[in-house]
């Protein structure tokens, strides 16, 4: 079943290196109509071995008018040399039925070190301000300059960015500048992270 107008969503996950010894877990936000008070948020995934397991939400907040719900997930854990992209499904099971946001028959696919957004159908108008979300959450540093690179052939439409970043010190003036190279394929934000950033040919300057 694929999303059923917008009762539950994705808001966006993250996964990242965490623990000793170095894991790479996926934690995220899921936000959910409040249909009645007895519901179940549960994460469908692939484990490094293929196989699928489930992982339930846990409940976090809801507006003073009560809906959306946002619910938390966590303790998705992949070895950290396990560099296939991670495949993931929400289900919400409440009132006797269950709706799905699996991002359009698609499943989330979710790189090491990187973030996806569950607004992919808007995520190409948003996709500059994304970048700049990715690299405030990844480097906690500001986007300077955003140049596209030539796409990225294979799993499916990637484009390639190369993104200067420093931080603001104040207008036009920033400290520890440093380019990188990023991946974007359908909502995931990646970095590329074996890819020199000056060894991508760009097209364009775009304005973040």
């Amino acid at each position: 079943m694929t999303r059923t107008n917008d009762v539950v969503r994705l808001e966006h996950a993250t996964r990242k290196r965490v623990g000793d010894p170095a894991m790479s877990e996926i934690s995220g936000v899921v936000l959910v109509d409040n249909i009645a008070p007895e519901k179940k948020v549960l994460v469908h995934y692939r484990d490094a071995g293929g196989n699928w397991r489930v992982v339930p939400a846990r409940y976090d907040s809801a507006p003073p008018w009560g809906s959306p719900e946002r619910w938390v997930f966590s303790g998705i854990l992949y070895p950290a040399g396990h560099q296939e992209p991670a495949r993931f499904a929400i289900q919400y099971i409440v009132a006797g039925r269950e709706y799905w946001d699996n991002n359009g028959q698609h499943d989330y696919l979710l790189d090491p070190e990187s973030i996806v957004f569950g607004d992919e159908p808007l995520f190409g108008v948003d996709r500059l301000q994304r970048i700049v979300e990715f690299v405030g959450w990844r480097y906690h540093m500001d986007v300077m300059k955003i140049e596209e690179a030539m796409p990225l052939p294979g799993r499916g439409y990637t484009a390639r960015y190369k993104v200067t970043i420093g931080r603001s010190m104040g207008p036009g003036r920033y400290a520890h500048a440093r380019c990188v190279a990023l991946a974007v394929r359908g909502a995931d934000v990646s970095v590329l992270g074996q890819t020199a950033c000056e060894s991508l040919p760009s097209l364009d300057l775009v304005a973040p």
